[in-house]
């Protein structure tokens, strides 16, 4: 199961890096730094699975859980929120796996 969690890890990584190489890009060819948002990449790639989330959280949830918790994180930089995911699953998942070889 670590192994599954450090893969999906890198695939969170990779994903920040691209969203850094996509901001970059897009610097280049405005001259003006503006990092993605979550909400705005998550939109344009599949609006669906977004309005899903919303749907299902103020369901089954709470309003409140939509609206003062994962809308707050949509407008974060996509590179931060990938960053920390990522990098929280790697280093979990190596950690665990070296205490299991002990």
């Amino acid at each position: 199961m670590a192994k599954f969690f450090r893969l999906l890890g890198w695939f969170f990584l990779a994903i920040a890096f691209l969203s850094f190489v996509s901001d970059v890009w897009a610097f280049f060819q405005t001259g003006n730094l503006n990092f993605s948002q979550l909400g705005e990449n998550w939109y344009s790639l599949h609006a669906g699975s977004l309005n899903l989330l919303q749907a299902i959280t103020e369901r089954y949830i709470s309003p409140y859980a939509w609206d003062y918790g994962f809308s707050q994180l949509l407008f974060l930089p996509t590179l931060v929120v990938m960053t920390v995911i990522g990098g929280l699953l790697t280093l979990f998942s190596s950690n665990s796996s070296k205490k299991r070889r002990h």
